[in-house]
């Protein structure tokens, strides 16, 4: 399956996804009272450590790429003679994916992963303070956050693809990409009083941060096949 079908195939799943997340709130009771405070931790505590993996996963994406032959990357038997890029941020040094990087006093990091570490954070403090102060939310508000959630999510794919990128809006919309997430499965789980929809709203997460980093993929490869270099690193 080529990457134009599995960005597809994602899409899809993605749309299928926030349709269930949809019908779910819709179809949930309209009275949306204190959650019990176990169901809080179960739902709390599972959200916090799906946000602290994605930090530890935004400090060191791509660990399984590593640079070749003393920080060498992109070099391949087909360009044997092609120009060897190193990384940046895990971006090839490369003028085509300056924007894709962001520095940050000496160093020079992904924007994308910034933004996705520091929405983790965000998130986190987030959810602490919903398990400790459950007050109630009115199921308007709560549905609000479902659909904020979304759009925040498809503006993410959007900005993702587009061939001209901010660094400053890529990191600020892979922050609320991540907070986009806590928005829905406290909608979900605070208007169905459920630990299971609650639970299925960040499984479902997982779905469209895998979606972003399909979308993510099939961006870089598409300015490497664009691009006159012979290194294409992606």
């Amino acid at each position: 399956m080529n990457q134009d079908m599995i960005v597809a195939y994602y899409l899809i799943l993605s749309v299928i996804g926030a349709l269930l997340i949809i019908s779910v709130s819709q179809l949930a009771s309209s009275n949306a009272g204190t959650i019990d405070i176990f169901d809080r931790i179960i739902v709390g505590v599972f959200f916090i450590l799906s946000c602290i993996s994605g930090v530890f996963l935004a400090k060191r994406p791509n660990q399984i790429k590593r640079f070749i032959k003393q920080g060498e990357y992109g070099k391949s038997k087909k360009h044997s003679q092609s120009k060897i890029r190193k990384l940046q941020g895990h971006h090839p040094d490369c003028e085509q994916f300056k924007s894709h990087t962001i520095g940050i006093k000496d160093k020079i990091l992904c924007s994308g992963c910034t933004g996705l570490l520091i929405g983790s954070i965000v998130s986190i403090f987030l959810m602490g303070f919903f398990i400790v102060f459950p007050n109630r939310i009115k199921s308007t508000i709560l549905q609000f956050f479902i659909i904020l959630g979304i759009i925040l999510i498809a503006l993410n794919y959007i900005e993702t693809v587009i061939p001209l990128r901010n660094t400053l809006l890529h990191l600020i919309s892979n922050t609320l990409l991540v907070i986009s997430f806590f928005f829905i499965t406290i909608g979900v789980f605070r208007l169905t009083g459920s630990v299971v929809y609650g639970i299925f709203g960040i499984i479902l997460s997982f779905l469209f941060l895998d979606t972003r980093t399909q979308l993510s993929k099939w961006r870089h490869a598409k300015i490497c096949r664009d691009c006159n270099e012979n290194c294409k690193v992606y």
